[in-house]
């Protein structure tokens, strides 16, 4: 009886054979592209990318930094298609986006826009003397995330963004923007 059993367990073993072994030449190889990919994975998901703050239905309100404690504006939040601006209390523009996140993760600005605005600022209609400044479909500015609560702006139009600066005696158009915090709102 034991040669028999014996018999069978070792049928079974040899009929149990792995057919796709022949195919994994290094199983160390595999197991380290296993680990990789893992860390990738996890990496992935800590790392924040500018599309995570563009959304339609919560808001990431993004601020420069004053020196006055209470001021926050301009305040500017990102959706799927377009971005709100907000120069004041008063003042909304709705700027229209292109949202790049092959190669470089960034956001576009295009100087198209609808406004709801009481007391706007008048130089964002001029030249301001300026011979290279934003006209209607112009991509004004990039924005790309520094880390996860700060944003670098890259303006198209830097003599012109200077100019308003100093007409506006503030810095509506900011180089860098930082993340509100949410008890603000």
């Amino acid at each position: 009886m034991n040669k028999s059993a014996l018999l069978v367990i070792s049928f079974l073993v040899l009929s149990c054979k792995n057919e796709n072994s022949s195919k994994i030449s290094n199983p160390k190889k595999v197991q380290r592209t296993i680990e990789k990919k893992e860390i990738i994975h996890k990496l992935d998901k800590k790392t924040k990318r500018v599309r995570d703050y563009m959304s339609d239905n919560k808001d990431y309100s993004w601020i420069a930094k004053h020196n006055a404690p209470n001021s926050y504006y301009p305040r500017l939040v990102f959706q799927k298609e377009f971005a709100i601006y907000q120069f004041h209390g008063q003042c909304y523009y709705w700027f229209f986006t292109n949202h790049y996140y092959k190669g470089a993760d960034k956001i576009e600005l295009l100087w198209t826009y609808k406004k709801d605005c009481l007391y706007q600022p008048k130089s964002l209609q001029n030249s301001n003397g300026i011979k290279k400044y934003p006209k209607n479909g112009d991509a004004f500015c990039e924005y790309s995330l520094v880390n996860d609560s700060v944003i670098k702006v890259k303006y198209n139009f830097p003599e012109w963004v200077n100019k308003v600066n100093k007409i506006e005696k503030d810095s509506i158009f900011p180089m860098y923007l930082y993340l509100e915090k949410q008890d603000r709102i």
